[in-house]
């Protein structure tokens, strides 16, 4: 697998391959030796948790970030996503993680060859945090198969529920949502 952008693109077989792997890293096991790997983060959103998350991790596998500021970049005078990224590869970067508020920001993006992790699009997809939330109901429960998940809250506008509810549903899990109709989403029912 070269880019993580979506749990719509996974099968069954990676997502769970990804989360016994979490596992084994989380238990201190073969952990990948990533030292002196170039990574950039390029948070085109606030986050606090994702942004944290993914810079402690990479802290932890001794890789050197480059911290993207968008505010403080050639983006403010109109350089597209594209340019930037393809920026950052030429200089030696070895994969990117990006938020962006822009659903599928990523599409033109995965033929350029270097590794995209999608750390949230717009209201698209987050599989980095749907992986997690996997890896936490596998842990508590042992399985998928059977379990009947309730997602509460701003259905519409969720990219977590919209990446939960693709890995939930295909992993044999029945997913409910509670709404008010305002946040509902059809589109996953």
């Amino acid at each position: 697998m070269q880019h993580l952008v979506s749990m719509e693109h996974l099968a069954v077989e990676e997502i769970e391959n990804l989360i016994q792997k979490a596992m084994q890293y989380k238990a201190g096991e073969a952990v990948p030796n990533l030292k002196g790997r170039y990574i950039a983060n390029l948070f085109f959103e606030n986050s606090t948790r994702t942004k944290c998350s993914f810079e402690m991790a990479e802290h932890r596998l001794d890789m050197k970030q480059i911290n993207f500021e968008s505010s403080a970049s050639s983006v403010q005078k109109g350089e597209s996503l594209y340019d930037t990224c393809r920026t950052l590869q030429s200089i030696g970067c070895d994969a990117l993680v990006i938020r962006h508020e822009q659903n599928h920001y990523y599409e033109p993006l995965l033929n350029m060859g270097i590794p995209i992790i999608n750390a949230g699009d717009g209201s698209g997809q987050h599989p980095t945090q749907s992986l997690l939330d996997l890896m936490t109901i596998y842990e508590t429960y042992g399985r998928f198969e059977g379990l009947k998940v309730v997602i509460c809250g701003d259905i519409k506008n969720s990219r977590v529920a919209r990446s939960n509810y693709h890995s939930l549903t295909a992993l044999g899990a029945k997913v409910v949502f509670s709404s008010p109709d305002v946040w509902k989403d059809d589109s996953m029912a």
